[in-house]
């Protein structure tokens, strides 16, 4: 059992014991940290700077918790960009102890859910390292499609990393169907008969398809 928190919402604590506790397992993922990263001083200054960002429509953060205690995970929307681009990027991390047990994914729906409507985007992203491959799985399962390779893409534990590239896109709304009125008719005329044709068909109407963080906080989706 988990929920799903804004990150501004939880207990400092908890996010630095989570980061603290998987410090070696998401050290691949992540740029180089400083010692200070891992304190509670940090992550209270991170949790009030989250709450600035989602009001202004920059990042959104969450942390789940399990059980209504630990934290045992994270997901950022972020580096969002506005305006014609209406986009921005996923990274989440998974306490080891945790995975296989189908959370992230259902966490990842949960806020899928708001990324096109609450949040207003048009498309996000996600950047995962080729050898990654639990976690291309699962962005594929949720509906993002790959759309290329990246190289050299972000600096992670010290060195430049190629990444593949996922998107996903937000769906148009099906158009409306339109109710015309039919033109009245004039006077009739007798008509010659005419020999069969073919037949017309009505209308078709096709379904259309339906419809700033700081440095530090980039990161592989692990």
């Amino acid at each position: 059992m988990f929920e799903l928190v804004a990150l501004h919402e939880c207990d400092p604590k908890r996010v630095a014991r989570f980061m603290t506790l998987n410090r070696e397992r998401f050290r691949p993922y992540a740029p180089t940290r400083s010692e200070h990263y891992y304190t509670n001083s940090h992550w209270r200054a991170a949790c009030k700077r989250s709450k600035i960002e989602w009001k202004e429509g920059r990042a959104y953060r969450f942390v789940i918790i399990h059980k209504n205690e630990e934290v045992i995970g994270k997901i950022d929307l972020d580096h969002i960009r506005r305006g014609p681009f209406s986009t921005g990027d996923f990274g989440y991390l998974l306490d080891r102890r945790h995975e296989g047990q189908s959370i992230m994914r259902r966490a990842m729906e949960e806020v899928l859910s708001m990324v096109f409507t609450d949040f207003k985007l048009n498309r996000v992203q996600a950047a995962i390292m080729p050898q990654n491959t639990r976690s291309s799985g699962l962005v594929k399962r949720l509906g993002f499609r790959e759309i290329g390779l990246a190289e050299r893409y972000l600096k992670l534990d010290g060195e430049w990393r190629d990444h593949l590239l996922f998107e996903l896109v937000a769906r148009k709304p099906a158009a409306a169907s339109v109710e015309t009125k039919a033109p009245e008719k004039e006077a009739e005329k007798p008509v010659a008969p005419q020999a069969d044709g073919e037949p017309v068909d009505a209308e078709i109407v096709k379904d259309t398809t339906a419809e700033d963080a700081p440095q530090e906080e980039t990161k592989e989706s692990s």
